[in-house]
This record gives C-alpha cells, sequence and structure tokens, in this order.
C-alpha cells in the first residue's frame, strides 16, 4: 500500500512541476500532460485507499496516518474538479503542495491498521470523519482561490479574474461549510451513542465549533451582505489557519478524545 502512496506522492509533484512550468511560460502542451499525470497519481492513491479500507473494514479515519492521506485524496480531487470544470489550473499551484505535504506526512506516520475500538464502531463516527475532511479539502480549496484573488486584485491586472476566483472561494466555502454542518451533526449523534452526551468541554469540540462558527460568519457575508473581494479573501485565508490549527495544532498540543 505504502509503495501505492510514495508512487502518487511522486506522480503529484511531477503533476505541479508541470503545472507550474504551464502557468509560468504558457506551454499550451503541458496542460493535458499535467492533467494526465495528476489523474494517474489520484488514480494510485485512491486503490491505495481502497486497500487500506478492504484490510482494515472500515473507511480510513482511525490514525493520523488514514486522516492525512485521506484529506490529501480530497484535496487532489477538488482540484482536479475545478480543473475540469472551471478549465484553472492556478489553484492547483497551492492545493497540490498541500495534498502532497499531506500525503507525505501521512506515508511518515503510517501505522498498520485493524478493527476499530468499539466506540468508534458506528456509520455516525465514519460518516462524521468522512464528512469532516471533505470540507476541509473544500476550504482548502477556497484559501487557495482566495490567495490568488489577492493577487489579482493588489496588482490590480485583472478585476475580471479576481471575481473568478472569488466566486470559486465562495462556492467553494459553501458546500465545505454544508459538509461540515453534516459532521457536526453526525458527531453529536456519535458522541451520545458513545458517552451519553452530544456535547462535551474538550479542545476539539470547541475548535470544531470554533471552525463552524467561522464560515457560518463568512457564509453569512457572502449571501446576505453581499461581502465580495478583498475582505471576504483575507476572511478566507484566515479560516484555513484556524482549519490548521483545529486538525493538527488540536491533535498533537492538547489532550482531547480525538488526538491520535
Amino acid at each position: 500500500m505504502t509503495g501505492l502512496l510514495y508512487a502518487a506522492f511522486v506522480l503529484y509533484l511531477a503533476g505541479l512541476l508541470l503545472v507550474i512550468i504551464h502557468n509560468g511560460i504558457g506551454a499550451s502542451r503541458l496542460g493535458p500532460l499535467s492533467k494526465a499525470v495528476l489523474w494517474l497519481g489520484f488514480l494510485l492513491h485512491t486503490v491505495a485507499l481502497g486497500v487500506r479500507i478492504y484490510n482494515t473494514g472500515h473507511a480510513p479515519m482511525a490514525s493520523m496516518f488514514e486522516t492525512l492521506i485521506f484529506y490529501s485524496w480530497c484535496t487532489v480531487a477538488v482540484s482536479l474538479f475545478v480543473a475540469l470544470r472551471y478549465e484553472e489550473r492556478i489553484t492547483e499551484m497551492i492545493t497540490l503542495p498541500v495534498a502532497s505535504a499531506a500525503l507525505f506526512f501521512g506515508i511518515l506516520n503510517f501505522k498498520p491498521g485493524g478493527p476499530l475500538t468499539l466506540v468508534l464502531r458506528t456509520r455516525w463516527f465514519e460518516t462524521h470523519v468522512t464528512a469532516s475532511f471533505a470540507a476541509y479539502a473544500l476550504f482548502t480549496l477556497a484559501f487557495s482561490a482566495a490567495v490568488v484573488s489577492l493577487v489579482y486584485d493588489l496588482r490590480e491586472r485583472d478585476s475580471q479574474a479576481a471575481r473568478k476566483f472569488s466566486d470559486i472561494a465562495g462556492r467553494s466555502i459553501l458546500w465545505g461549510f454544508a459538509l461540515f454542518s453534516a459532521a457536526m451533526f453526525s458527531g453529536a449523534i456519535w458522541a451520545y451513542l458513545a458517552w451519553g452526551v452530544y456535547w462535551m468541554w474538550e479542545p476539539k469540540v470547541i475548535w470544531s465549533f470554533i471552525v463552524w462558527f467561522y464560515y457560518a460568519g463568512a457564509m453569512h457575508a457572502w449571501y446576505v451582505k453581499s461581502w465580495r473581494g478583498r475582505g471576504l479573501s483575507v476572511a478566507t485565508v484566515i479560516g484555513f489557519i484556524i482549519v490548521l490549527f483545529t486538525y493538527l495544532g488540536v491533535s498533537l498540543l492538547m489532550k482531547s478524545s480525538h488526538s491520535f
């Protein structure tokens, strides 16, 4: 399995290099080649996840290794979707390094899999974690699009392009918020089944609520107040920093039932 992941990692790096050259010098022939390389890496990554699920009998969510490789997979998936939907390859220059780094550190933290402990043996747990990391991937895409939008906006080179990337960021936040809301709901049910309470005052739960509340504010600004442009892009970048701390900082620095 790790061999497949290493191969996917190398292909992601090769795809990233091709995307950088494609964007930097406008080499049109490299565009299709970079897509093919990324799709091949994504296919190998998918097979590796399938092998892990088959060997353990559960979704890849029970360790730092599993969550990192799943988060990486989701991030590449949304990157490929943007490439297909918008014919846009610039956001990949941020999402692919993030996905590759997550995959690399996941491989370094490899841990043999096995059956879930009794407290985790419920579909609510798998739904909770799957929705959480799919949302994290969309927040990563939103961060990438927001950074690109800020670059265009600050250079005052192409206001139409800035609006396009701002729109990608807003839509990514919308779907990410929807998935994260599902994660919060399923997590509350899982907590009740496991510990008899829907809410626990512990770092991971509190910071997850902060993430949810923060992006709820971003959605309100986007759709109700019609807040666009530089302000929302900066808020999106800050939101991604909060997401990173919630996932890695809390898990590594604080004691929690969610710690790996």
